[in-house]
């Protein structure tokens, strides 16, 4: 067979409506304005594109429109250099538009075959081969090979049944060549960490995982070899001596303890725990041995999915085995002796919600952030994707709103269902009570910490100074910069955010921008000369972590402003030029 062009692509990355994408199609994509300051390495294509490299002879090229932030037109020419043959391209409900565009325009151009897979895909096929000549249904890897080998009559493509669930241990290491791997981001990772994925699937089947119905849809968990982990951390860092750590992002790390624990202590035998790591990890299989090993092998943040405080929604939900509050504070509580630090993520909204159910919820979490159990939080809307057993009981209840488009589905403050007795702008109350009262919770249990460290660090900012502070991080740290001040203060951030603060003592005028993410090209120049015109002393920019990945928009609009300081506020209280090297924790 001749050699043959081959593109894996990951979705276009600003849509037609200038919307940013957070693409993450086995969970739910979103769209943000201005700016992304979140990147998730597309794992499953980056398996696909390493495996076609090593199994084939063509000319295989990674592009990720996401990562680089690519519109419709920019994508459009890269992929063209190509003069693609093939295009394999995973996407999902909040991004099918702009991929159907982009592939709709390579295949009229070249003549491109065209293979879609991805929760979208996996739950309209139909639809999406009015343009697409492939869709690839579940685990999808061994069959995009099969199609590209010219194979026929291929489980895993529709309108076949699905193939097998794959041997994850037979897979290459994933894509590093045509992009860097280090330049994915989440910014809650407080260290220079790279996205790996140490086993695969989930033993549960919550109704509104696209993961467990679409790409599975079978029960199961499948760790890879403990020794091919470790010897993928150890590449990693060879290669990026930068590299602080690693974020395990499979659906749940730690369903077999003696996996958890045979890793641990392959990582501390290798010479790798000076690294950080952290987990996507499920409270209910974890156990007090399993978390110290972990931890003492440099684990030092666990992300549990905590869903609901609310048994009713939790049993809708269909979550099992996986809700149990007791053993939620138990565990968190241990895990903060240990000195973890613990990330949850919550959903409002989901089926059998109700504003008492979810009331439970809010209340839940801002009994662990003031008990100083809850370090950070990630609040959804629970949205039914299509293709999830959650978006087909809408479907049968007729709960679907019939007014929205496919880019609604994307849990980033929009309702897509309708429930008589709670209605959307109800369920976007109750989204913005659960992170008022983490925001509340948070600044309860760390404003100890945060003052004390303030006490020798805030001293830099003379007293009567010119101060503005721009709201890049949740507004519980910026209550408690505002207390430890001895300034009255002007702030810089978005309509919403800027009125959760109104009216606080030392806060003199706020300055809102409008909506999305802070960004240089959507702050208007009367704005920013405006600001100018105020001649600030200092500019703060609260920070989430301490490599300052995803923060440097936020930079760009403090130096736009040109102060006569810039500097940079920690989460733990400390203060530091924006000039200086990023703080070490």
């Amino acid at each position: 067979m001749n050699p043959m062009n081959i593109i894996v692509a990951n979705s276009v990355g600003i849509d037609r409506d200038g919307y940013h994408m957070v693409h993450v199609p086995s969970r739910w994509s979103l769209g943000v304005k201005n700016f992304t300051n979140c990147g998730y390495y597309p794992w499953e294509l980056a398996y696909t594109s390493s495996l076609l490299k090593r199994e084939t002879n063509h000319h295989v090229k990674f592009l990720d429109g996401v990562l680089n932030g690519w519109d419709f037109e920019t994508y459009f020419t890269h992929a063209s250099a190509e003069k693609p043959d093939w295009l394999i391209m995973e996407s999902s409900t909040r991004t099918i538009r702009e991929d159907l565009r982009l592939a709709s325009a390579l295949k009229e151009t070249f003549g491109t075959k065209l293979i879609l897979t991805g929760q979208h895909p996996m739950a309209h096929p139909e639809d999406v081969l009015k343009v697409a000549d492939y869709v690839c249904i579940g685990e999808y890897e061994f069959t995009v090979l099969d199609l590209i080998q010219g194979k026929n009559k291929i489980a895993g493509v529709h309108p076949n049944a699905r193939g097998p669930l794959i041997d994850i241990n037979a897979l290459p290491f994933p894509e590093d060549d045509d992009v860097r791997r280090i330049d994915y981001h989440e910014p809650n990772c407080r260290y220079k960490q790279i996205q790996m994925y140490a086993s695969r699937g989930c033993p549960r089947r919550c109704n509104f995982c696209a993961a467990a119905t679409l790409y599975y849809d079978e029960l199961n968990w499948r760790p890879r070899n403990v020794d091919s982990v470790v010897e993928e951390i150890r590449t990693l860092h060879e290669k990026y001596p930068e590299m602080e750590g690693v974020f395990f992002d499979e659906e749940v790390h730690n369903i077999k303890r003696s996996f958890n624990i045979s890793l641990a202590k392959a990582i501390r035998s290798a010479g790798l725990d000076h690294l950080k790591y952290e987990a996507m990890c499920e409270y209910a299989s974890l156990d007090e041995e399993a978390l110290e090993e972990m931890r003492s092998a440099g684990y030092y943040k666990i992300r549990f999915g905590i869903e609901t405080g609310s048994d009713k929604v939790a049993e809708k939900m269909t979550l099992g085995k996986k809700h149990d509050l007791d053993k939620l504070r138990s565990m968190v509580k241990f895990g903060k002796s240990l000195g973890m630090l613990i990330y949850g993520t919550i959903s409002i909204g989901g089926l059998g919600s109700s504003r008492e159910e979810d009331q439970k919820t809010v209340d839940l979490v801002y009994e662990m952030a003031s008990k100083g159990w809850l370090d950070e939080i990630q609040v959804s809307i629970n949205t039914p994707q299509p293709g999830t057993d959650f978006y087909n009981s809408c479907v049968e209840k007729s709960l679907l709103s019939p007014a929205t488009n496919w880019e609604g589905f994307d849990g980033n403050g929009q309702v897509v269902v309708h429930y008589p007795h709670y209605p959307a702008e109800e369920i976007q109350s109750s989204f913005k009570k659960a992170l008022s009262a983490f925001d509340l919770g948070k600044e309860k249990s760390q404003s100890g910490t945060f003052s004390e460290n303030a006490k020798s660090s805030f001293n830099l900012i003379p007293e009567g100074a010119r101060v503005l502070v721009l709201r890049s991080v949740r507004n519980w740290m910026v209550r408690l910069i505002l207390e430890n001040l001895n300034n009255n203060v002007d702030l810089l951030g978005q309509d919403v955010s800027a009125k959760d603060l109104e009216g606080l003592a030392g806060l003199n005028q706020i300055h809102s921008y409008g909506s999305g993410f802070f960004s240089a090209e959507s702050i208007s120049t009367d704005l920013i000369e405006k600001l100018r015109n105020e001649q600030y002393d200092f500019i703060l920019v609260p920070v989430a972590n301490n490599h300052l990945q995803g923060f440097q928009n936020v930079l760009e609009v403090a130096q736009q402003i040109d102060p006569e300081n810039i500097f940079y506020v920690y989460p733990e209280g400390h203060l530091q030029p924006a000039s200086d090297s990023p703080v070490a924790i």
